[in-house]
């Protein structure tokens, strides 16, 4: 018996060292990711998707619970992406035809994504966080997993919000925010959309609040290395029989708030809806998100900065923050006597989904990341590719969504006053998101697409970061790796025309004026 447990032994630590080798290897399954990986199989190729938690479909199954339908133009939708978005909202119990958003419920989301991952027979693998990339030339040959895994593949796909797998590979990002110069972007850098409010940013001793940053308001239009703001989606349920209590949590320090206390004295914040975005959902639940235009809301000013560089347990770390800081939001805006006792009564009818990230104490998995890493591509998609000069010879996916940048940071304006810096609100036009955006340049890697970290400026990104986006690009990914696969060729030099006419097949429009 012992013999066995030994040679079992000796068998998991040999799998573990032994190089797996696929067709396409997909770190990364987020919606994009899955979207690649499915394409990729359709297209009869072997296909490994990573993850680096223990759970698919990142922000479609960590809170974000709609697909911004009322912000896009639906007629651009098509392929994986509706086949998921339909099934997932009718067995949530909504009706996929309504006008506006489809909307479902985060675990049955998960079980889709699971469905279509195993109907498609995906090798999904848990667990496997990035340790290290090699490169010969300008092709990545493996990638080595902290848990000793390594995996080889004829293609690479990067599908993380945070383009990881880009970077290790020596592909050249940017992070933050361009100045309007850089792209000659009228609505780059650092904004002042909002007037300052008279609240004042300093405590008793001179001390700056929390949540307002240090340093003076920096000038409007620069560059920043502070990129969109960050924060947990949470869900709230209003039904009792799947509800847990949101109880006091540890470590609360009703300070941490003290801003709001102030806010609502001075008469900015008088409901709820006008600190956190509560969107209703099927099953009696909420979908608490970050308000695009708020004194305070869910986003932690400046606290995203570090994620994308951190490692996995600095991220951890950054996460915990989050939690801590809404989770304790929660708690403020149930019992402290500052809050108006509408809002309060609001909040107490909430608890946590009983029936959701069960496994994480009813928490999402995911931070939602609104931009990470961008690369920079041959072509970089700026504000001039998503507004005026929008038709692209190699259009693989029409984009359609506002320009859409929440608060970023916040400082003190003077010593009666803050300022919220970074807001972007601004009704877009369809635009063509061409091959090019997915893709390196070829000098820095051939084999490598990147469906959502894509080649873009900030302002552009604004308009392509959504999970519907990300899933027709995923799709349009997938089918290029085959292109290349079968022709021998590098990702740069695949047929547009065949990759264009497989997308369309598929049912994803490439014009809308035929």
């Amino acid at each position: 018996m012992k013999l066995n447990a030994f040679l079992l032994m000796l068998f998991f630590c040999w799998y573990l060292e032994a190089e797996q080798s696929y067709d396409v290897v997909i770190f990364g399954a987020t919606p994009g990711g899955i979207a690649t990986a499915i394409s990729a199989r359709d297209e009869n190729l072997s296909v490994a998707l990573l993850e680096p938690t223990g759970h698919v479909g990142g922000l479609s199954t960590s809170g974000l619970n709609r697909d911004e339908g009322e912000h896009m133009d639906r007629r651009t939708f098509g392929g994986i992406y509706e086949n998921f978005s339909v099934a997932a909202a009718k067995r949530s119990g909504s009706d996929p035809n309504v006008a506006g958003a489809r909307l479902w419920q985060s675990h049955i989301a998960e079980k889709v994504f699971m469905e279509m991952l195993k109907e498609s027979k995906v090798s999904l693998y848990f667990d496997q966080k990035l340790d290290q990339v090699t490169k010969e030339n300008a092709r990545i040959k493996t990638i080595r997993m902290s848990n000793g895994q390594t995996y080889s593949a004829k293609i690479f796909v990067d599908a993380t919000y945070e383009g990881d797998l880009m970077a290790r590979a020596g592909v050249t990002y940017v992070l933050g925010r361009e100045s309007s110069a850089t792209y000659d972007e009228s609505l780059a850098g650092v904004r002042y959309l909002d007037k300052p409010l008279k609240i004042s940013p300093y405590d008793e001793t001179g001390r700056l609040l929390p949540g307002v940053m240090a340093g003076d308001p920096p000038q409007e239009h620069s560059a920043s290395s502070i990129p969109i703001c960050y924060n947990i989606r949470m869900n709230l349920s209003s039904d009792p029989t799947n509800s847990v209590a949101i109880s006091k949590p540890i470590n609360y320090d009703s300070a941490n708030y003290e801003l709001l206390r102030r806010a609502f004295k001075a008469g900015y914040l008088k409901t709820l809806s006008s600190i956190i975005a509560v969107y209703s959902m099927p099953g009696n639940k909420r979908e608490c998100n970050n308000r695009q235009y708020s004194v305070v809301s869910l986003s932690l000013a400046g606290e995203q900065t570090g994620w994308c560089e951190a490692n996995y347990e600095q991220r951890d770390l950054i996460y915990k923050k989050y939690k801590d800081y809404t989770h304790g939001l929660f708690w403020f805006l149930k019992t402290d006597p500052s809050v108006p006792a509408d809002i309060q009564k609001e909040m107490n009818s909430y608890g946590f989904c009983k029936d959701e990230w069960t496994d994480n104490d009813h928490w999402p998995w995911y931070l939602y990341v609104r931009a990470g890493r961008r690369m920079i591509g041959e072509h970089v998609v700026t504000q001039h590719d998503i507004t005026t000069q929008t038709d692209k010879k190699d259009v693989i996916h029409i984009g359609s969504h506002f320009i859409d940048s929440h608060h970023v940071t916040r400082y003190a304006y003077d010593k009666d006053h803050i300022i919220n810096e970074g807001r972007i609100w601004q009704k877009g036009v369809c635009f063509d998101i061409p091959y090019q955006a997915i893709l390196p340049k070829k000098q820095e890697c051939e084999n490598l697409l990147v469906p959502v970290s894509v080649s873009a400026s900030n302002v552009a990104f604004c308009a392509i970061r959504l999970e519907p986006t990300w899933m027709h690009l995923g799709e349009a990914a997938g089918i290029a790796a085959a292109l290349a696969i079968n022709n021998k060729q590098s990702v740069q030099w695949i047929s547009i025309p065949e990759l264009q006419e497989k997308i369309m097949a598929r049912g994803i429009p490439l014009d809308l004026k035929k």
